[in-house]
C-alpha cells in the first residue's frame, strides 16, 4: 500500500436510533479536520432482518452546520440481502451484519490506499488520536482499536473492560470479499483511541434495542422497570457472574471524549 499520507480518511458507521444522533456529531467534531467524509448508512431493517422506517432522513438538521459538509448519510434497502433471524444469532451475526457493515463499499468508488476507520455509531473515536491511528494503519495495514468501555452513561467507565472490535485498514486490504464485517481483527492499538458507550440511552431504548439488535439471549432483560434499576445501581441483569465494576467519572475527565464532556 501507499503511504498514509497519501490517503484519503474516511469514518463509517451506520445508524437505527434517534439516541445515536449525538454520537454522530460527536465522532464528526472529534474528527472533522482529518476527514474526508463521515458515512453513515441507515436500512430498511434492523439486526434481526424485520422491516423497519428510514428515521433520519433531516438528520444534517441535528448536526452543527459547519460540520454538515463531511457528513454523508445514505438510506439503504438491504431487506433482499438479509435474512428475518429474530431468534437466530448465528444468520444475525454471519448475514445481516456483514451486510450491514459492508454495504457501504457498494457507494463510493474508494483507492486501494484510502483508509476506513470501520465503527459502529456508538464507538467514538478521539480525536487526538486520529494520527496514531493512521500511523498504525501505515505500519500494519489493519488495526484493531482499543477503546474505553463506558456502560448506561456516558461517564460511566467500565474499569479495567477494554473494547476492540472496531478496526481502522487500507480499504484494498478489505474489500473483497463482500460482505464482511469490517470489524475485529487480532491486533489492536496499545494505546486507547476512543470509547464504547454501551447502552447510554433511557430504558424504553433499551426494550427496543433488546427486541431488535443482535443478542436474543438477553431479550428477557427487555423489562423497563429492571433496566431503570440496572442504571440507577450500576447493575448488570444480563449476566450476574460479570464483574460489572463502574467508575463513575467527572463530566469533564479526559477519558472521556472531548465531544462528550460537559463543557
Amino acid at each position: 500500500m501507499e503511504s498514509a499520507k497519501l490517503s484519503k480518511l474516511y469514518l463509517k458507521t451506520y445508524c437505527y436510533a434517534p439516541h445515536e444522533i449525538d454520537f454522530i456529531r460527536a465522532n464528526l467534531q472529534e474528527c472533522y479536520p482529518f476527514l474526508e467524509k463521515m458515512i453513515v448508512c441507515e436500512f430498511d431493517v434492523n439486526h434481526t432482518g424485520m422491516k423497519r422506517d428510514f428515521k433520519f432522513g433531516n438528520i444534517k438538521d441535528n448536526i452543527p452546520i459547519e460540520l454538515q459538509d463531511k457528513l454523508e448519510y445514505h438510506q439503504c434497502s438491504i431487506y433482499d440481502h438479509t435474512v428475518v433471524a429474530y431468534n437466530n444469532e448465528a444468520d444475525i451475526h454471519n448475514i445481516n451484519e456483514p451486510v450491514m457493515r459492508s454495504w457501504f463499499t457498494k457507494l463510493y468508488n474508494f483507492s486501494p490506499n484510502d483508509i476506513v476507520i470501520s465503527i459502529d455509531a456508538d464507538e467514538i473515536i478521539y480525536g487526538d488520536k486520529v494520527e496514531y491511528i493512521k500511523k498504525q494503519v501505515e505500519r500494519y495495514g489493519i488495526i484493531g482499536l482499543k477503546l474505553r468501555q463506558f456502560f448506561y452513561k456516558k461517564n460511566y467507565l467500565w474499569r479495567n473492560k477494554d473494547f476492540t472490535s472496531p478496526i481502522a485498514t487500507y480499504y484494498g486490504l478489505m474489500n473483497p470479499p463482500y460482505p464482511n464485517n469490517w470489524r475485529d481483527f487480532p491486533r489492536h492499538t496499545e494505546e486507547y483511541v476512543g470509547g464504547h458507550f454501551s447502552w447510554c440511552m433511557n430504558a424504553e431504548e433499551m426494550v427496543h434495542k433488546l427486541h431488535t439488535y443482535s443478542h436474543p439471549q438477553y431479550r428477557f432483560c427487555a423489562k423497563k422497570d429492571l433496566l431503570e434499576d440496572a442504571i440507577q445501581n450500576k447493575k448488570y441483569p444480563f449476566d450476574t457472574d460479570v464483574d460489572f465494576d463502574i467508575e463513575e467519572l467527572d463530566a469533564n475527565d479526559k477519558r472521556i471524549p472531548l465531544s462528550l464532556r460537559s463543557n
